[in-house]
């Protein structure tokens, strides 16, 4: 038994030695691996602690890129400012500092005082984007410090306000091309360090650290400023002059689908961007030619024209009978002219707008057929354009078309479009290519290309005699005789329209339309397409021949002056206006007609009343032989 108890005691010592012995080991394997985890492993990020105790730093803002138009000019730069820093602690004179900083960067003193002397934050923001003399000459006092940092300049101010957008004041993109390649645009910031005790006061002849900022890469655009110039000013022009709550505009290279130059008035000046006005800031910052939907009216009737050619459902010499009105599925459709066209041919009524004919030839094509067109010239959908919130537009669902539906949207109703949509869809039938608009060229960085657009277009499946057609029947709009936009000696198509808006709850809104203009050039084979619209003129006219195409013309008259296009036919350029609109104001309508017609120019009469009280053009102006001219009736 005594033998058993020695034993036992042995055994229970080994025991315990070997208990000892392993939780002795456990503890220093464990010792060995947070030693290891901590000087290997955690030592970058143990470094960095230990760095934001010692080191204080400021940020250094990089260079955002530039935004160039297509012959390399700045439209959006970056100039060096400063941010101002004060560290209270080593701060020496409060009072002063805190004068100069009032005097100089006009903050209340008050407030200055409390910041330059505030002590329990290792450094404070007193303002950012200072000019560099300014705020260097903030350094003399001690505690100051300054941080390098940029601030956004557009050079040309209100020019392309919606196009560009802007930024926030520490340089992010907020809207348009700013917002869109903010990625490229914004590069990476960089810090300034500098060494302190661990009361957050600088070392006296310490290390200063720098780790420098990396550029945005640079956005060269299809803009062309000089185009976007004459667009602009036009545009301003025409809305002022028709009273109206908007006009906008589009220039579209109908080869490449590069948009040239687009706008949308009123605008502001980006380098005074309204942020405490909210609600004004986000109207005029949208840009509503790829975002606002409208019902496009006798602009659209080429969509109809190409389509109805194509199929071989008629041609231009074929003959229609418009008396003013017809009827589908035992609804009226009128036509805009209330007393009828008469007996026309599809050429005639393409340039007289003839509702009738267009009802025709879409109840010809048939619902499944049209709707088959609408998808090859891509409308219902987005055209894809590097531009945010862009619009599908709106198309009712094939299966929920009606017949008398169909009429409608023969002649440009019924349906809605964006203005570049609709621009578009007129580069794709007057060259016949699948087209995709596009505003980046290039984007590249210290001489590395990062981006580069390539124009991928594709044939659509339209006949080479129907684009032909289609170029020729445009033409034929503006270039004859009796057209307000013609200029002599150029070859130049297009089509106005006049559409009436709606009210929130889908009713027509009495007395608002949307003038508007579409131009190609040259016809024959159009490089350039504009687009004009002009959002409920007020001033007296509403049609788009007689408000958007004036406008058109402008346009197209100084690109030819400031490009230096020749005209192509001299002999157009003896051909001048002759005939001298008459006063026709106070006039009885009937004796007002017969003074336009004795003179060989054609009227349209706007409301049903017995005296003139208005006319358009103005007395005095000069016209062609076969001009329209508009009456305003009591």
């Amino acid at each position: 038994m005594k033998k058993f108890k020695t034993f036992y005691n042995i055994y229970s010592l080994e025991r315990r030695f070997v208990a000892i012995l392993l939780i002795i080991l456990t503890l220093f394997t464990a010792l060995a691996i947070r030693v290891f985890y901590l000087q290997i492993i955690s030592n970058k990020h143990l470094q960095m602690l230990a760095a934001e105790e010692w080191l204080r730093d400021l940020p250094l803002s990089s260079r955002r890129g530039e935004i160039l138009d297509s012959n390399g000019v700045s439209l959006a730069t970056t100039i060096t400012t400063y941010d101002v820093y004060v560290r209270a602690r080593n701060v020496t004179e409060p009072a002063s500092l805190a004068q100069a900083i009032s005097n100089k960067l006009n903050i209340d003193y008050e407030t200055a005082y409390s910041k330059v002397t505030n002590k329990s934050f290792s450094e404070i923001l007193i303002k950012m984007q200072v000019e560099e003399a300014t705020a260097k000459s903030l350094t003399e006092y001690k505690g100051v410090y300054l941080s390098q940092n940029v601030a956004r300049v557009y050079p040309y101010s209100s020019l392309l306000t919606q196009v560009l957008g802007y930024c926030t004041i520490d340089n992010i993109g907020q809207a348009g091309l700013e917002a869109y390649y903010d990625k490229y645009l914004k590069g990476v910031d960089g810090k300034s360090l500098t060494q302190t005790n661990a009361q957050g006061k600088e070392i006296e002849n310490s290390l200063s650290y720098y780790i420098p900022s990396v550029p945005g890469a640079d956005i060269v655009t299809t803009i062309d400023v000089q185009m976007q110039t004459i667009l602009e000013s036009e545009l301003q022009t025409a809305y002022i002059e028709n009273k109206a709550l908007g006009v906008s505009g589009i220039i579209i290279d109908a080869k490449s689908g590069a948009i040239k130059a687009m706008s949308c008035l009123p605008s502001f000046d980006l380098n005074n961007v309204p942020r405490d006005d909210i609600s004004t800031l986000q109207q005029m910052t949208k840009n509503s030619t790829v975002v606002d939907v409208y019902e496009p009216g006798s602009t659209f009737k080429l969509v109809t024209l190409a389509a109805a050619l194509n199929e071989g459902l008629t041609n231009v010499d074929e003959h229609f009978f418009c008396s003013g009105r017809c009827t589908v599925d035992g609804e009226t459709i009128k036509c805009w002219k209330s007393t009828g066209h008469g007996s026309i041919t599809l050429a005639e009524a393409f340039e007289k707008s003839c509702n009738c004919v267009f009802v025709n030839l879409a109840l010809r094509l048939g619902i499944e057929n049209y709707y088959d067109y609408l998808s090859l010239f891509g409308l219902g959908e987005k055209t894809g354009v590097d531009i945010a919130s862009e619009s599908s537009g709106i198309i009712m669902p094939k299966e929920q078309v009606k017949i008398v539906d169909l009429a409608r949207i023969g002649f440009g109703h019924a349906i809605a479009v964006t203005e570049l949509q609709l621009v578009n869809v007129y580069a794709k039938i007057c060259s016949g290519k699948d087209l995709t608009p596009y505003l980046v060229e290039d984007i590249s960085s210290e001489g590395n290309t990062l981006y580069k657009h390539t124009t991928a277009s594709t044939d659509i499946d339209l006949k080479q005699s129907t684009i032909e057609t289609v170029n020729a029947l445009l033409a034929n709009n503006i270039n004859s005789e009796g057209n307000m936009t013609f200029i002599p000696g150029y070859d130049i198509g297009g089509k106005t329209g006049t559409a009436q808006k709606y009210d929130e709850n889908g009713a027509i809104a009495s007395g608002k339309y949307i003038s508007s203009f579409i131009g190609t050039y040259p016809a024959s084979d159009p490089e350039y397409i504009l687009i004009v619209c002009v959002n409920e003129p007020s001033a007296g006219a509403y049609y788009g021949g007689v408000v958007a195409k004036p406008v058109g013309q402008k346009i197209f008259s100084r690109i030819f002056e400031m490009k230096a296009i020749e005209p192509n036919d001299e002999t157009q350029l003896t051909n001048k206006p002759s005939i001298e609109m008459p006063n026709l104001v106070g006039m009885m309508l009937a004796d007002a007609s017969a003074k336009l017609k004795q003179l060989g120019l054609d009227a349209i009469i706007e409301n049903e009343g017995e005296y003139v009280l208005s006319q358009l053009p103005v007395s005095g102006t000069l016209l062609y032989l076969g001009e329209i001219a508009y009456l305003i009736t009591n």
